[in-house]
């Protein structure tokens, strides 16, 4: 098999020398951010590498699974919580939250006979170690992933264009959009003004939140196109929900759909009376809020959206019913106010996970039914950031809220239509490229931050 076989589409990538340097490559950007993250990522390969064969070879396969997946979730533990016991913090390795969870998703489908054990231990360590998805996903999953790892790796000039449009894209969205609004979230969260301003403020953390993650997953996605690797896309405009249910759908795709596939499901799902449909729901978010850390910001989110979903499952039945009986000019009304609403709900879920503990939690919660008297001086002071960021940053929202709804009518083919259409690439390439360029000369001091879910 050739390392490297060019054609008219493209460059193929096929040998195994490929890979190994793929890896190397991930290995020593993880030695460049902390040597010991390397000791922790060789032990889950190999530890996720031996528990998978042994899957195929042994009688007592349950217990298998449950050590294998035991020890993992040990590990995931220990450095989230340890502190709790200890008094000492710990620093989560580098990417342990995500690759942990590949290999606990790569183990339960050996042993559901979903896939086979991989028996190359150079295309298992590539599954675990790719390092554009290791530091903060999408999570893949083995079946797909294994696949493509073990066939022909192949570059062409589209992957090329898609992966340019898409890491622009992503970089614009971290370092203009996520990175300046957030120092405005931070200036009215430090300040003493309430009412409006707070409200404001989350609102704002919304999209900061939504831009930091998924900025990163273009990135991601965008420099494993480079690279020969095709993953599936992380979010799907999740604002542009009509409900909680549906927003979970958009969002984080690839970690909501794990939670989903791997214990909601095994739980028993929506397959079971209200009651336990009601307490599986908030067990899994509950969990989906602990997996983020161990500040009870985290815990209270998930518990919020678990409790927003067992409200919307009781209350759906009477909203079918309405919406019989509404016209179509009201269908679309009410459609838009739902949406509404879920932005309004999911914006108060972030006030917790951005504060971190009960404390703050409330006060802040206190803090957006205070008097409004300071807002129309925040209004005018922009909030803290320049007139001149401010235009660059709100031409920025409204070009991806364009690009929002265009990805939705295409279904999701927006960045493979942009592949297709070269020059329209160039030419928002040179237009994003100018905004950061500006942003650079009358943004704030700027200083890039690491991104949020790569703390997780």
């Amino acid at each position: 098999m050739n390392d490297t076989v060019r054609s008219k589409t493209g460059f193929g990538l096929g040998g195994y020398i490929y890979r190994i340097v793929l890896i190397l490559a991930g290995w020593v950007l993880f030695a460049l951010r902390d040597p010991t993250t390397i000791i922790w990522l060789l032990g889950v390969t190999l530890l996720g590498y031996g528990v998978g064969t042994m899957l195929e070879s042994t009688s007592e396969r349950r217990l298998a699974l449950g050590l294998g997946a035991g020890a993992i979730v040990f590990l995931l533990v220990f450095f989230k919580y340890g502190d709790l016991v200890t008094g000492r913090a710990f620093v989560i390795p580098l990417g342990l939250s995500y690759y942990s969870l590949m290999v606990i998703g790569y183990l339960v489908d050996v042993y559901r006979g979903d896939i086979a054990a991989e028996k190359n231990i150079v295309i298992f360590a590539l599954y675990v170690g790719f390092f554009p998805q290791t530091t903060a996903g999408p999570i893949g999953r083995a079946g797909k992933l294994l696949d493509r790892y073990r066939g022909r790796i192949s570059v062409s000039v589209h992957d090329i264009k898609v992966a340019f449009f898409m890491i622009i894209l992503g970089v614009f969205e971290k370092w203009v959009l996520a990175d300046n609004l957030k120092t405005v979230v931070d200036g009215i969260m430090a300040g003493e003004h309430g009412g409006l301003s707070v409200i404001v403020g989350f609102f704002i953390y919304s999209l900061v939140i939504y831009h930091d993650f998924a900025g990163y997953s273009l990135i991601a996605i965008g420099l494993a196109r480079l690279l020969g690797i095709r993953f599936e896309d992380n979010f799907h405009a999740p604002y542009l929900s009509g409900s909680i249910r549906e927003f979970w759908r958009r969002w984080h795709i690839s970690l909501s759909s794990w939670f989903r596939d791997y214990l909601y499901i095994p739980l028993g799902g929506s397959r079971c009376s209200s009651w336990r449909r009601d307490l599986n729901t908030l067990i899994i978010f509950i969990l989906s809020g602990a997996w983020h850390g161990s500040a009870i910001g985290f815990w209270i989110w998930g518990a919020l959206h678990g409790l927003y979903l067992v409200i919307e499952n009781h209350m759906r039945p009477l909203a079918k019913a309405l919406g019989k009986r509404c016209g179509a000019f009201l269908k679309i009304t009410g459609h838009t106010i739902s949406r509404l609403i879920v932005f309004v709900l999911v914006s108060l879920a972030w006030v917790p996970f951005y504060a971190g503990d009960v404390c703050k939690t409330f006060r802040l919660y206190g803090r957006m039914l205070e008097s409004s008297d300071g807002f129309a001086a925040d209004l005018l002071n922009g909030f803290g950031m320049r007139r001149e960021t401010w235009l660059v940053v709100g031409a920025g929202l409204l070009v991806f809220f364009i690009i929002s709804i265009v990805s939705e009518r295409m279904e999701y083919r927006f960045y493979e239509w942009m592949g297709e259409h070269g020059i329209c690439i160039w030419i928002i390439g040179i237009v994003f490229y100018t905004l950061l360029l500006m942003v650079g000369a009358y943004g704030q001091a700027y200083d890039a931050s690491n991104f949020i879910y790569g703390g997780f």
